[in-house]
């Protein structure tokens, strides 16, 4: 039971790692991932109320992370610039916590946020809509992530989810036991 909590700046490639994360590290582990964009609008179509309070909906990622940990789940979260504060929480509470920091460029963001692949699904039409623009300052590097990524210059995403996996517990132990080691040894550090 691990919980891995990408963060990072819109745009910056949280979601796109959060799915190859989920691919690699499945076969070893039951992986739940939970997106904040994905989450926030699961709850606005269930609740019929849309809303912008993006601490409220932090906050219940923070919770949905716990329980889904505790229940054996990896729990692979994407939220963006989350707060200092909210951090500090899931040091505090989550089991086997790992944070990823995902550093990017203004201009870097405007390319990906530009760039579409081929298979992505078409945007539907009420989602084309301009929305009004919501100035957030730039978040700095949360202070102490156990992994920083250079989004400017990045590694294919595969590669960065498995930079990513070595830092969980469950994968390292897994992988090693595939590879023939005791994971029982490897636990208690022998």
């Amino acid at each position: 039971m691990s919980v891995v909590w990408l963060n990072g700046p819109v745009g910056a490639g949280k979601s796109t790692l959060a799915y190859s994360l989920r691919a690699l590290v499945h076969p070893i582990s039951a992986v739940a991932l939970l997106d904040e964009d994905a989450v926030k609008q699961a709850v606005s179509d269930a609740t019929q109320e849309p809303s912008d309070d993006d601490a409220a909906a932090v906050g219940g990622l923070c919770g949905m992370a716990l329980v889904l940990a505790q229940q054996g789940f990896v729990v692979v979260v994407s939220a963006s610039d989350t707060a200092a504060s909210v951090l500090a929480w899931n040091r505090a509470n989550l089991p086997g916590y790992r944070e990823i920091y995902l550093r990017a460029s203004p201009d870097t963001i405007k390319h990906r946020n530009r760039r579409r692949r081929p298979n992505d699904p078409p945007v539907p039409p009420q989602q084309s809509r301009p929305r009004p623009a919501v100035l957030r300052p730039i978040a700095a590097p949360t202070p102490d992530p156990d992994l920083t990524i250079d989004m400017d210059n990045p590694e294919p995403p595969e590669l960065i989810a498995f930079r990513v996996a070595v830092l969980i517990p469950e994968y390292v132990v897994a992988a090693a036991g595939a590879a023939g080691y005791d994971p029982h040894r490897l636990r208690r550090g022998a």
